[in-house]
Order: structure tokens, then C-alpha cells, then sequence
């Protein structure tokens, strides 16, 4: 009898441990999804913010 509780204890412990890593994995790639889009976000910013540059530029140039 001691044996069967020593071999479910075991699984219990590996079907714990194998949860806690599932979980840390979609943990972590809900912050690499994150950052990604982050980081597509700000890539943008700066591209808008370079072409009004740059119509502001040939705008001014324009006018003087």
C-alpha cells in the first residue's frame, strides 16, 4: 500500500511541476507578444513623425 501512495505522490508532483511550467511558458509568451507590439507601435510613430518632417520641411521650403 506504501508503494501506490509513494508512485501517486510522484505523479502528483510531476503533473504539478509540468503545470507550473506550462504556465510560466504562456506567461512568457504573452509578454513576447506584448513587447512585440509595443515595439510595432512605436515603429510606426516614428515613421509618421518622419514623413510630417519631411512635408514640413518641403512646406517651409516652399514658402522662403
Amino acid at each position: 500500500m506504501d508503494s501506490k501512495k509513494i508512485v501517486y505522490a510522484a505523479l502528483a508532483a510531476l503533473v504539478a511541476i509540468a503545470l507550473i511550467v506550462l504556465l510560466i511558458k504562456v506567461v512568457s509568451g504573452a509578454f513576447t507578444l506584448l513587447s512585440g507590439t509595443v515595439n510595432t507601435v512605436i515603429g510606426l510613430i516614428v515613421i509618421i513623425a518622419l514623413v510630417v518632417i519631411v512635408i514640413w520641411m518641403f512646406r517651409y521650403a516652399n514658402r522662403h
